[in-house]
Parts: structure tokens; C-alpha cells; sequence
């Protein structure tokens, strides 16, 4: 092996023909551009390797074709402790804390998934890269320590003693002895049972606690060569240049074959780079500079220059979806996202999960069964036996601030328990006595706020006019605009009694008006929803979304069709007719034409909506009950 020692005793002598490695790094959405520089580094010197990037934040806001790269969601994963892990760590500590459950995941993909011709039958060969690391060359001693029999690969931080670098030794023993930034990994059951020990570990774990001798997941691996025989510790210094290790390593030669102290460059990790700053390396060093750096400024100011194009702009503003300090405010590794609103702090976060196909819907409820018992008990628990009248519990209405009593009734009930006492129909009520809205309403109002951050100066069309919720967001923001539907008895557009009259089908607005479109239980009264659908990705700008709730049937794909509109105007009746309340027809009230299944998706992505999807959720501390809750999302592309 060509990395400047002695072939370990364990590493049998291997064929010319190598297996081929698997990729993957994780990330936020505002580190995307760095994951795309990876990515296209790992395919220059890996042509046909599989790389994926592993996105610890919400999957939307970016796209993927674009970006040229696999992106797997957050809930892919299937981290049972996945709602705590989000509400604790900061991004750091997440970040690193999904990462043995990324392995398991690709372990569970199979050598099919990501070998290139000729070595389908090698059990794959799994690597993680941090998404601020750049290839160079082939990570050819890896492959071949893999092939020879190592069960992993690891490199130090040093490769040397450092009693007066500016990251002496002793500095290792609390941060870790390798650097974390890199691992790879051979796809045995032996491997996989030490991983699973570290993915339990990481759900409350990764911390950083340096008093305690922990430094999130980095810290744990000084452990691997004591859980695994092979263990291969590569000392190549081509491997992992950074800032802690300057002081023995020298990068030199034509860009097109980079050494470092006369090996082969094989990567660099740019880890702490401020973009802001053409001069410093690293935020954790203050030695180190592009003038006296040993051949890594020039790649340090050529890497910056492609992060800040402005192509990237967009994506590396995008907020992060969680906590940038985590519970505990503070992320000293990673600084700088304080300040942020109050909807993205612990104590009012919803945990709701995304879903983009009855598939992972449905693999969902198999995989949670346990908690969605444990849902149903506590709904019950709060449920009066053997009685009708209304009654109260408190929650916490993150719509008005702060615990109030919520009432909720039988009325609209349609199902009974085991024992035949009703079970309310938990969507429609819920009510809070402070701000009047109920269950449905407080959840999609509370995801809007949480999730898309809007600006008081947003522009936003909302599909109601005479309703507490116009009232709430009117005071809200400024641009806001709303309406109801009269018929015919108005012209489109026009006001009545201060009411400005609009048909979702054909609305009035100009092309391109409105950031937000908002939409809570009025396209089930559409005869016509694709139309609505049609007419809603018009009147938004590029990059704005659809935001709606409806009647649904999370668990079927075809929509329930419970009446048709004819061309004559004649309505043909599948089912009984069922008539919600109108803000406008108390009296008359408003037809129900379907409830909707998964084909809703078929629907926004023909009117030309981008990966549209859900947001489901339950939570007793905010009060939002019942089975099969969910907020509709579907984006415009830029």
C-alpha cells in the first residue's frame, strides 16, 4: 500500500481491479453548494461512484435536478428518537449525530445500489466525506485497505507529536484522536452491530462537552479499534489537510497532480472557512492565513470564490428549519446563528413530519405503530366517558401565545370506541378560548409561521375574508389579502359589503402577485380543483408556495368523489350530500365535492408545482389530535 507504511499485519495482498466506494455527506440546505463541490470532486476522481447527500433540515426550498445530486430527506432515516434529538441538539451536534444512522442505511441498499461494473458481488464499501471537503485525486489506499480486509478506515488528526503546534497533541485528547470528517466503512454484520452501538449513543450523546470528554460523534470513534479488529489507521498525509495539521503538511506541485509532502493530494478539508474573510483560513485557527499556509491558501480562496457565486446566494441563505444553538443556546463549534425567531425555538416547535408518497405515508404508520397507540390512549384519557356535553383541557395555542383551555365537543363525531362511546372529531374542534381557532386551523397557521418565516411585508392571498383567521393575520402583515366567493352575484374581483368576491378556479389577480397562497378547507368545495390548482401556481411568484388544508384520505390514493359538477351546472350526487359551514351562506352552507387522497400530488405537479408534499403531525402539548392530520405544500419552481 502506497501510503508510507508498513502493510498492517491484517490486510491480505489484493487484485489490481479495486471495489468500488459508496459516498455520502450531510448537511443543511445552506451548505448544499459545498455538498455540489463534493459531489463534483468525488465524480472526477471517482467516475461512476454513488454519492448521496444525506439533508439534516427540511427537504424543500432547493432544487435537486438542478443541483445534480441525490438528496435523501431527514425521514428516511427512520431515527425513532428523531423528535428529541431536533429539540436538543444544536446544528452541530445533529448534523453528526445522524450520521451511523446514514450508514445503516446505505449498509441497507445493498451492493447492487452503488457498485460499478464488474464489482456488483463485493460487499460495498461505504464512505463519509464532511460536505466542506474537496477531492483531489482517487482515495486509492482506501480501497485497497477495504478490499485487503479492513473493517474500517480512519485518519489522525496528526501524524506526528505537536507538543508546540498550535494544536498540540494534548488538544486530540479531548476533541478525538481521528477526524471525523472522514470515515469509511466495509458493510459487515460485525460493523453494522458496532454502528447500531453508536446510533444509540447519538440520540443523546452528541454533545459538545469538552469538560466531559465528549465531542459529538468524533469523540466516540477513539473506541472503534477496541470494538473491531482491522481497524486501519491511514497515516498518508495526502489525507484530510486542514488546519490542524498545517504545521506538518506542505501542498505543492501542478494543480493537476497536488502533493502533499511528496504524496499525492488526495483531499482537503476547509473546515471552519469564513466566507467573509479572503484572508483567514479557519474560524478555529488564528496562525494560519492564505499568505503563510504552505500551498492550502490558494485552494482555501479558490473554494470560497465558488461557494459565494452568485448561484449560490439563494441556497446558503436559506434558514435552517431547527435550532441553530439547539436547547442549551450556545454552539461554540459552529457560531453565528443566533437571533433566531421565536417560532424556530424548542418551547414552540411542532415536530411534524414531511411525506411525499402514499409509500412513505403508509411506511410510516407501519414503523410508528407503537407511538400511534400511544396517541389514541391519550386521546381517550382525555375523553369523558358516558357523556355528550362539551369539554375542556389545556394546551398551548402557539397561534395567540401562551396555555389556554381548549373546548372540544361530539358534534360532527363519526366513530365510537371499542365500547361504543363517540369519539370527537378531533380536526374540527379543539378550540382555543383565547383566539377561537380549532385544531386544523391553530396546526396550519403554527407550520406557516414555523416553516416558512414569513416576512410582515409578504406578499400573501388567503382563500377566506370573514373569519377570525383573516382578522389574526390581517394585523399580522400588511399585504395580506383575502376573499370569499359570492358566485355570480358579484363580478369577479369586485367588493360586496367590504368583501372582495373571487372564484379559486378563475381568479382576478395578475400573473406572478403573491409569495403565499393560503388555503384552509375551501378546495374541497371546488368543483373543479385542478383548475384551482392551475390558477394558484399563476398567481404566484417563482419560488412561492401553496400552502392548503383539506378533507383527506392519508391512507388511499384515489380521491373520494362525493359529487360532480356537470357542464350543464346539474350536480350529480356519488354519495349523500354533505354540507359544511359558509362564512357567506350560513343557511345554504357549502357542498362537499370530494375528499381527497395522494392524487392531489398528481394534480399540483400537472399544474406545474414542484416535489409538492405534506406536513402530518400529532401533539398534545399544542393540542393537535386525530389521526391523519396533515398540511399540503407545493412550490413554483424559481
Amino acid at each position: 500500500m502506497n501510503d508510507g507504511t508498513m502493510i498492517a499485519p491484517y490486510l491480505r495482498v489484493v487484485p489490481e481491479n479495486r471495489s468500488a466506494l459508496r459516498f455520502f455527506t450531510i448537511c443543511a440546505r445552506n451548505f448544499l453548494p459545498g455538498a455540489q463541490i463534493l459531489c463534483d470532486s468525488v465524480r472526477r476522481a471517482h467516475p461512476g461512484a454513488v454519492f448521496t447527500v444525506y439533508l439534516c433540515d427540511r427537504d424543500m426550498g432547493y432544487d435537486a435536478e438542478a443541483l445534480g445530486m441525490d438528496i435523501e430527506p431527514l425521514e428516511a432515516l427512520g431515527i425513532p428518537a428523531l423528535e428529541r434529538m431536533i429539540r436538543t441538539y444544536n446544528i452541530t451536534e445533529l448534523c453528526t449525530a445522524i450520521k451511523p444512522y446514514c450508514f445503516l442505511r446505505e449498509f441497507a441498499r445493498g451492493p447492487e445500489a452503488g457498485t460499478e461494473a464488474g464489482a456488483a458481488e463485493q460487499s460495498p464499501h461505504v464512505v463519509y466525506l464532511d460536505p466542506d471537503i474537496e477531492l483531489f485525486s482517487p482515495l486509492v489506499e482506501v480501497a485497497e485497505a477495504l478490499d485487503a480486509g479492513a473493517s474500517a478506515v480512519l485518519t489522525p488528526h496528526v501524524l506526528k507529536p505537536a507538543e508546540r503546534a498550535e494544536f498540540a497533541d494534548d488538544h486530540f485528547l479531548r476533541y478525538g484522536i481521528y477526524n471525523l470528517g472522514f470515515i469509511a466503512l466495509r458493510a459487515t454484520e460485525a460493523v453494522a452491530d458496532v454502528v447500531r452501538w453508536w446510533a444509540r449513543r447519538m440520540v443523546d450523546q452528541c454533545i459538545i462537552d469538552l469538560p466531559q470528554g465528549i465531542f459529538v460523534d468524533q469523540k466516540w470513534m477513539d473506541l472503534l479499534p477496541a470494538f473491531l479488529d482491522g481497524v486501519h489507521v491511514l497515516r498518508h498525509p495526502g489525507y484530510n489537510v486542514a488546519y490542524w495539521n498545517l504545521h506538518e503538511r506542505r501542498i505543492h506541485g501542478p494543480d493537476t497532480a497536488l502533493q502533499c509532502n511528496g504524496q499525492p493530494l488526495r483531499f482537503v478539508h476547509y473546515s471552519g472557512i469564513i466566507l467573509e474573510d479572503v484572508e483567514q483560513l479557519s474560524r478555529h485557527s488564528g496562525m494560519f492565513y492564505v499568505s503563510n499556509s504552505f500551498g492550502y491558501g490558494p485552494l482555501v480562496r479558490r473554494y470560497r470564490a465558488r461557494l459565494t457565486a452568485p448561484e449560490n446566494r439563494r441556497l446558503r441563505q436559506l434558514p435552517y428549519a431547527f435550532f441553530w444553538n439547539g436547547a442549551g443556546d450556545s454552539n461554540a463549534h459552529t457560531p453565528g446563528g443566533g437571533g433566531a425567531p421565536a417560532w424556530r425555538r424548542p418551547e414552540s416547535f411542532l415536530f411534524a413530519r414531511q411525506a411525499f408518497s402514499l409509500e412513505q405515508y403508509l411506511g410510516y404508520l407501519s414503523a410508528e405503530a407503537r407511538e400511534i397507540e400511544s396517541q389514541r390512549a391519550t386521546e381517550a384519557a382525555l375523553t369523558p366517558r358516558g357523556r355528550r356535553e362539551a369539554f375542556e383541557f389545556t394546551c398551548y395555542c402557539a397561534v395567540c401565545g401562551g396555555r389556554h383551555p381548549m373546548v372540544t365537543s361530539f358534534m360532527y363525531s363519526c366513530a365510537t370506541d371499542g365500547e361504543g362511546n363517540p369519539i370527537p372529531n378531533w380536526r374540527e374542534h379543539i378550540a382555543c378560548r383565547s383566539c377561537g381557532l380549532p385544531n386544523r386551523v391553530r396546526a396550519s397557521v403554527h407550520l406557516f409561521l414555523q416553516e416558512f418565516d414569513p416576512a410582515p411585508d409578504s406578499r400573501i392571498y388567503i382563500t377566506e375574508q370573514k373569519t377570525a383567521l383573516y382578522t389574526l393575520l390581517s394585523g399580522r402583515f400588511s399585504r395580506l389579502t383575502g376573499s370569499e366567493y359570492f358566485g355570480n352575484r358579484v363580478p369577479k374581483g369586485a367588493m360586496f359589503d367590504g368583501v372582495r368576491n373571487e372564484n379559486f378556479e378563475a381568479l382576478s389577480f395578475q400573473s406572478e402577485s403573491f409569495d403565499y397562497l393560503l388555503s384552509f378547507d375551501v378546495l374541497e368545495h371546488v368543483p373543479h380543483p385542478e383548475r384551482a390548482f392551475a390558477e394558484a401556481f399563476r398567481v404566484l411568484e417563482p419560488g412561492g408556495s401553496l400552502i392548503f388544508s383539506v378533507p383527506a384520505h392519508l391512507d388511499r390514493y384515489p380521491s373520494t368523489i362525493r359529487a360532480e359538477l356537470e357542464p350543464d351546472g346539474q350536480i350529480v350526487h356519488h354519495l349523500p350530500a354533505e354540507i359544511h359551514g359558509n362564512p357567506v351562506d350560513e343557511k345554504g352552507g357549502a357542498l362537499c365535492f370530494r375528499y381527497f387522497g395522494w392524487d392531489v400530488m398528481d394534480m399540483l405537479r400537472e399544474a406545474g408545482f414542484r416535489r409538492p408534499f405534506l406536513y402530518h403531525y400529532w401533539s398534545r402539548e399544542f393540542g393537535y389530535f386525530g389521526p391523519g392530520q396533515a398540511l399540503f405544500v407545493a412550490e413554483k419552481p424559481r
